[in-house]
């Protein structure tokens, strides 16, 4: 069920133009979104979302001598949806996603603009936003020394937090990817395993072959019988192909 009456929004933005080009994009393509209000500091944006409630906050990731992030630290309770609009940050991205949050590369496409907030608006979509921001706060702390112990992985009603040492490996199905855990439990996802492999390569996840992110600390050995493959914990057979046949060293040093 979609939320009834309009969508009201806040934009945090350092950027006098970046704020003016969202409120425009927001009207013109999303017209049922209302917007509340903007800052163009944390200290600003505190003070108004400290005693007003919105459905979604588009939030910038550097905001002069501060981030997004240290808002979110400011904001116990906050109940709205988070959509990321920033030029990229590597840190910040990557935490993002981490998190399973949406984020919007400057400039915005419209299209993109849409389907973000369609997300944030269906009452079906609606999951446990403190969670996720503890999850964003956590991840963009840690990500710069690969301390990070967990990732979000987004299932169609529910946000599923998964320690990254008990991913077995993940397949691909075009742009779904299935995550095989310890245990037998297995997550699909809705977004591709090239978004996987770049943040979770510093934690031993190896690309093996196009359609497989296997984790080191799981592989139990390599059969050469049928052009070869790497047994896998729980049993599983994984393709290596032939262009990365140069990881056995690396696996099995």
């Amino acid at each position: 069920m979609a939320v009834i009456g309009p969508i009201r929004c806040f934009i945090v933005d350092d950027e006098v133009n970046a704020v003016h080009n969202l409120r425009l994009a927001l009207e013109t393509h999303c017209p049922q979104v209302e917007v509340a209000g903007y800052a163009q500091t944390v200290d600003e944006a505190y003070r108004f979302l400290a005693t007003r409630e919105t459905d979604i906050l588009f939030l910038d990731i550097r905001l002069q001598n501060e981030t997004g992030f240290d808002l979110l630290k400011r904001l116990e309770g906050y109940a709205g949806s988070i959509i990321f609009t920033t030029a990229y940050d590597h840190y910040g991205i990557q935490a993002i996603k981490f998190s399973a949050t949406d984020y919007l590369l400057k400039p915005l496409d419209n299209h993109e603009l849409t389907e973000a907030v369609g997300k944030a608006s269906e009452k079906k979509k609606e999951r446990d936003h403190q969670a996720q921001i503890s999850m964003l706060i956590q991840s963009f702390d840690n990500i710069r020394t690969h301390r990070q112990k967990k990732i979000a992985l987004p299932e169609a009603s529910e946000i599923r937090y998964v320690l990254i040492d008990d991913i077995v490996f993940c397949r691909s199905d075009n742009s779904y990817t299935t995550f095989h855990l310890i245990g037998g439990d297995k997550i699909t996802v809705s977004k591709p395993i090239s978004d996987y492999e770049s943040i979770l390569e510093p934690y031993g996840l190896v690309r093996t072959h196009q359609s497989y992110l296997v984790n080191k600390n799981h592989i139990i050995s390599y059969k050469k019988e049928d052009g070869g493959y790497l047994l896998m914990e729980g049993n599983f057979q994984v393709l290596l192909s032939r262009q990365r046949k140069h990881l056995l060293k690396e696996l099995f040093p």
